[in-house]
């Protein structure tokens, strides 16, 4: 079988409608000698209601599944983005578990250059901890996006 009107428009360079193609049988090439009636050529002719249905039913379905990927993408998104914030608040944590190691390793000492270093690395903990509280507000941002 060869769907006629189709096939041209690779050789044309032009796009045709499908409603526009008609249907005809071809012969097998296998050998026999049987000879084959040509038939009139057969046109197929969709109605404008006919492409108005298949649109619509070709589109709900288009619709649908682009809707639950796009719902699958933000669930993914929010997960991902969560875990993300909960490693950045673990990796800080230990950061600051280290330094306040370090600032118990230098209590006996009262030498100007130990109180230099315990202001770093207090300071280095007070904005680590700031760094903490700016990530669980975004995390609890999150959550009320996701729950709202």
């Amino acid at each position: 079988m060869n769907i006629n009107g189709l096939n041209t428009t690779a050789s044309s360079g032009a796009f045709k409608s499908v409603s526009s193609a008609y249907i005809t049988t071809t012969p097998s090439s296998n050998g026999s000698t049987e000879t084959i009636d040509s038939s009139p050529q057969e046109t197929v002719n969709i109605s404008n209601a006919g492409r108005q249905a298949l649109a619509t039913e070709v589109g709900s379905a288009l619709r649908g599944q682009a809707a639950e990927k796009l719902q699958q993408t933000e669930t993914t998104d929010t997960e991902e983005s969560t875990s993300i914030i909960d490693e950045q608040i673990k990796r800080i944590k230990e950061q600051i578990k280290a330094l306040q190691e370090m600032l118990t390793k230098l209590e006996g000492d009262d030498s100007e250059a130990a109180a230099q270093q315990r202001k770093l690395l207090q300071e280095q903990i007070m904005q680590l901890s700031n760094q903490i509280a700016v990530l669980m507000d975004k995390k609890m941002r999150d959550a009320q996006k996701s729950a709202g």
